[in-house]
């Protein structure tokens, strides 16, 4: 039987326990000191025993930046600096993987200085702009981009590599029968709608070998006509045909909130965490203080929320399958791995609060994360540094 706490070896990367930290966005890419907060950060989550640790997503091109203080991995000048990274945080042992990503429709001009791109024409929820239909000598680009972003990582000394397709970024769009309206062989059916995957990953191998390469998926969506579990299964099988070396199981597209589930939605962290918010006139945080709630309903369900999924797609592949959502409770942990739902769990939030949360775990300190789901942290990242708020707004706003 599979324990949570036991050593094990994924794509040869050594992992100390089956507890990943799953890629959270640091917000401190905007910044020449952005290596030495890097090296706090993971030092701290490594040293705190986490098995792994998946970096917030580094963006693989200008137009896929996605946040201003997002990290970029699109230029070898940065090399250096995730070198420093990965050669602080080594002697710890926990493997340091770079998730690589494109913001795809999600992204927004006044950032990356130029239209947004995705499969097709769309206004994602919450952008000031509609994004426009890639051509397919842009889908070239990007792909390019994004093995190029693996042979980056490579060569910053990052233990492998994670193409984020989940959470409606681009390679998720992509992925999605409802974002992804294309008549080329880009579109169409899910073999097609995978095309662009597949082809980063296969590219990729010929630049780097036998270098780990995880991938992030949903396993379903909340669109009409969106992406659902039974296809997510074909979509796992043709992964594992790509030689992806695992597969970390999420969920949700454009409703953000869906895919992270508060227990009551933030409305108003939304307000006074959001630069262009708080900066608003009062009628305008009005208005946004009542189409908020209809532009993302909650789910019900605010625990272990991927598990069935995850358990689905892992009965129809042989490569590692992680999953995340939810997932607060060691007995839980224990339970999914114990079950063979998942070879690993992954934890976002709870790092948040608790660099530490897994030595906590392991040595009986407590018996569940600390996190209450407020998903101000996720909420303020947009202007600043990754941090916890514990369902407190700044004093003095």
């Amino acid at each position: 039987m599979a324990a949570v706490f036991e050593a094990t070896t994924l794509a040869g990367m050594r992992l100390a326990s089956r507890i990943i930290r799953s890629a959270t966005h640091e917000g401190v890419g905007d910044g020449d000191d952005f290596p030495a907060k890097l090296i706090e950060r993971y030092s701290r989550l490594a040293a705190g025993g986490a098995g792994a640790i998946i970096t917030g997503y580094a963006g693989v091109s200008r137009g896929g930046r996605a946040w201003p203080n997002m990290l970029m991995i699109d230029d070898d000048a940065y090399i250096p600096a995730f070198r420093a990274v990965t050669d602080a945080v080594r002697p710890y042992g926990a493997p340091l993987v770079l998730q690589l990503a494109h913001g795809g429709g999600r992204t927004e001009p006044a950032v990356t200085g130029e239209a947004a791109k995705a499969p097709s024409r769309y206004r994602y929820k919450g952008a000031g702009s509609t994004a426009r239909e890639l051509t397919a000598g842009e889908i070239e680009r990007i792909i390019a981009a994004f093995v190029q972003g693996v042979v980056r990582a490579r060569r910053s000394g990052f233990a492998g590599a994670q193409v984020h397709a989940a959470h409606g970024y681009l390679l998720a769009a992509f992925l999605s029968p409802a974002l992804n309206r294309r008549r080329d062989r880009w579109g169409g059916s899910t073999e097609n709608r995978f095309r662009i995957v597949g082809e980063i990953i296969g590219r990729a191998r010929q630049a780097v070998g036998a270098f780990p390469l995880l991938v992030k998926l949903s396993a379903y969506d909340f669109d009409a006509g969106g992406l659902r579990l039974d296809e997510a299964v074909r979509l796992a099988r043709l992964c594992e045909a790509a030689s992806f070396d695992a597969i970390e199981v999420s969920c949700g597209n454009d409703n953000f909130f869906a895919v992270v589930r508060p227990r009551r939605l933030p409305v108003a962290a939304i307000l006074e965490l959001t630069p262009a918010l708080r900066e608003a006139p009062w009628l305008k945080k009005k208005l946004a203080a009542l189409v908020i709630p209809r532009l993302f309903p909650l789910c019900d369900e605010t625990e272990n929320y991927n598990v069935a999924a995850a358990a689905a797609i892992k009965a129809a592949v042989g490569i590692p399958v992680s999953v995340v959502g939810g997932i607060r409770r060691l007995a839980a942990m224990e339970a999914i791995v114990a079950a063979g739902q998942a070879d690993y769990v992954s934890l976002c939030r709870p790092f948040i609060v608790e660099p530490d949360i897994v030595a906590r775990l392991r040595e009986g300190r407590q018996d569940g994360s600390r996190c209450i789901d407020c998903d101000y942290c996720l909420v303020g990242v947009g202007g600043g540094p990754l941090k916890c708020f514990y369902g407190r707004l700044p004093a003095g706003r």
